[in-house]
């Protein structure tokens, strides 16, 4: 092979990774965006589970990171939190086409628990507790650090985060939801939890957050936080130190609290509120402003392989011509 031939061989290599790279550009674009939406359910491709012990079976036994789909086919009272672990991917929805069945949490405890790495997504039920008694934390679902809740349709209602435990040792926030991680709201509704003791004296969110108390990156594009209580800050949504809520749409209304009934920024160095009740990170980019940073990125980098790819095949061409000529 000829030293030109050869060239023209490595050029073609780098048109083909510089293709690679534009692929994957645009899937990255594509998933940031689709990935984990609420798109619907077909009923035909779901595990039916009637108690407890066949749910917390399914969700255990199922394959990591494959995504899996639970309807519950009545409502179910637990005898203890339902824990999402790590790396499962799980939707739970109702095996009815009008109503939801409940998932119904256990005394004094979260009815759901989201591990980090785990991914849960609500499509059509109810999580609640009975007589609104709840942990201290995150009455109807918690979200650990790295875990992922998308909210599709249905209910977090009738929860409550209190005093049960000790309530010396923690500061009870989060009557509906918990949220470490990721919370993504598209559509469903938030309403009647309530978080009514402060917990510990001087405990950071200690009676906040009734609806949602947001320690992370809280999303919400559709749906409704109403009719929630806290004895503190925020009965819809309190947003915690170095946490970021955007709202692009939906509904937050009817909550009492004493500071901020319906959106709360708590203290310290928390998210700030523009006019529209809107909460930013501290770091002053939402969740969006990040998604773009990082498309925008890839895009410019795409851009400049295929500037030096053009640039390099104009001189092989003028190098080529040249050749032929002499």
């Amino acid at each position: 092979m000829s030293v030109i031939a050869g060239i023209r061989v490595s050029r073609r290599y780098l048109l083909l990774t510089s293709l690679l790279i534009v692929v994957l550009a645009s899937s990255l674009f594509v998933c940031i965006f689709m990935m984990n939406g609420c798109d619907g359910i077909s009923l035909e491709h779901v595990i039916h589970v009637k108690n407890e012990d066949e749910l917390k079976n399914m969700i255990n036994n199922t394959v990591n990171k494959k995504s899996t789909v639970v309807a519950l086919d009545n409502d179910i009272t637990l005898t203890e939190t339902l824990r999402i672990p790590d790396d499962k991917d799980i939707t739970i929805t109702s095996n009815k086409a009008t109503e939801y069945y409940k998932l119904i949490g256990a005394e004094g405890k979260s009815t759901v628990f989201v591990d980090g790495k785990g991914i849960l997504k609500l499509d059509g039920i109810i999580i609640t507790h009975v007589n609104h008694r709840g942990p201290e934390l995150g009455g109807g679902v918690y979200v650990a650090e790295g875990g992922w809740l998308i909210m599709c349709s249905g209910e977090i209602s009738g929860n409550s985060a209190s005093d049960v435990g000790d309530p010396f040792r923690s500061a009870s926030s989060g009557g509906g939801v918990y949220n470490l991680g990721i919370f993504d709201m598209q559509g469903g509704k938030i309403s009647n939890n309530i978080v009514s003791t402060t917990g510990s004296s001087g405990a950071p969110g200690g009676g906040c957050g009734g609806g949602v108390y947001n320690h992370g990156i809280f999303t919400m594009s559709g749906g409704e936080i109403s009719n929630n209580n806290a004895v503190n800050g925020g009965g819809g949504v309190s947003n915690g130190s170095n946490a970021s809520f955007e709202r692009l749409g939906g509904v937050i209304s009817g909550n009492t609290a004493s500071n901020g009934n319906d959106v709360y920024p708590d203290g310290g160095s928390g998210g700030s509120s523009n006019g529209n009740g809107e909460l930013y990170s501290s770091s002053g980019f939402s969740l969006r402003d990040i998604v773009f940073i990082c498309v925008g990125v890839a895009l410019v980098v795409v851009g400049v392989v295929v500037a030096v790819l053009l640039f390099t095949f104009k001189k092989e061409l003028k190098y080529t011509t040249k050749e032929k000529t002499i």
